[in-house]
């Protein structure tokens, strides 16, 4: 909500390669990044709810069943918000080489 990037501790959640980049980048960005248990009660108030992986960085998540409740999620309907949608391009353009990686993240590979 607002200018926070929150990403459930759980052990469910795998330790992401991808959401560590992300949590990085939005902190950078100026968002207050927090690791911390989430309440399904508390997500309907999340402005943007997205998942993150390897193939497709961050999606959007927008409805959410529970306990055969449905409950719809953020405020962009089937689309990644402002924010995570600013965090994906800026993953992309670290990826592609598009601007310089200041992390180290990524290197060349060469035959």
């Amino acid at each position: 909500k607002g200018d926070s990037y929150v990403t459930p501790d759980s052990p469910s959640v795998l330790p992401s390669i991808t959401n560590k980049t992300l949590m990085h980048l939005a902190a950078e960005m100026g968002m207050q990044v927090e690791r911390r248990p989430v309440t399904v009660e508390e997500i309907a108030d999340f402005d943007e709810v997205a998942a993150c992986g390897t193939a497709v960085v961050i999606t959007p998540v927008t409805r959410l069943v529970h306990n055969n409740e449905v409950t719809k999620l953020g405020n962009y309907d089937d689309q990644v918000g402002p924010r995570f949608n600013e965090l994906y391009r800026n993953v992309r353009a670290i990826q592609n080489a598009e601007v310089e990686d200041r992390y180290g993240w990524t290197f060349d590979v060469m035959e």
